[in-house]
């Protein structure tokens, strides 16, 4: 159970509704964390805005962020959100063991394998990056440009997580 009231999903908030049903439109529902960012509608606004312009822009494909999603999510003690993420990954065709081992931080895709290894270390120890984390990724392909997109996508979901385990947000909820 969440550990403060979530907005309604069915508010008069004419604000917080237009979101509530883009939410909908797009993923089907409204997240818990939403309903809880619902709480001030400026922040639900400033929080559903990154998350489509981050996921809808660039130039990672939506699969690569998934990914990054689970992992992050896995490393930071978030189930809510790899169960999410998880489902989001099979619903694009993945299998359910290669959706484990993603989660486990690990992929027989050799590019993004070296992805799931550096969000793990900039999760939890960024500090211990070095020169050759970002040289392994410019060698398999991946631009400047890239990295701060994979850097960013880490980021946003660590503070989702962090954020939805403080509140104890629940599937249910």
């Amino acid at each position: 159970m969440a550990r403060i009231n979530l907005e309604i999903e069915n508010t008069s908030d004419l604000e917080v509704s237009d979101i509530f049903s883009e939410l909908r439109e797009k993923v089907g529902r409204v997240p818990a964390a939403y309903r809880a960012f619902a709480l001030h509608p400026h922040i639900l606004q400033a929080n559903w805005n990154r998350t489509k312009s981050i996921l809808g822009k660039g130039n990672l494909p939506i699969e690569v962020k998934e990914a990054i999603a689970i992992r992050v999510s896995k490393v930071n003690g978030c189930d809510f959100c790899l169960n999410i993420h998880k489902e989001n990954l099979v619903k694009l065709g993945f299998n359910s063991a290669t959706v484990e081992s993603i989660a486990n931080g690990e992929s027989s895709d050799q590019r993004l394998d070296l992805v799931l290894k550096f969000v793990s270390t900039a999760t939890k120890e960024p500090h211990h990056l070095n020169d050759s984390d970002f040289n392994a990724l410019k060698k398999s392909g991946y631009s400047e440009r890239d990295i701060l997109e994979i850097l960013t996508v880490m980021e946003m979901y660590t503070g989702y997580n962090k954020i939805i385990v403080a509140l104890d947000l629940q599937p249910d909820d």
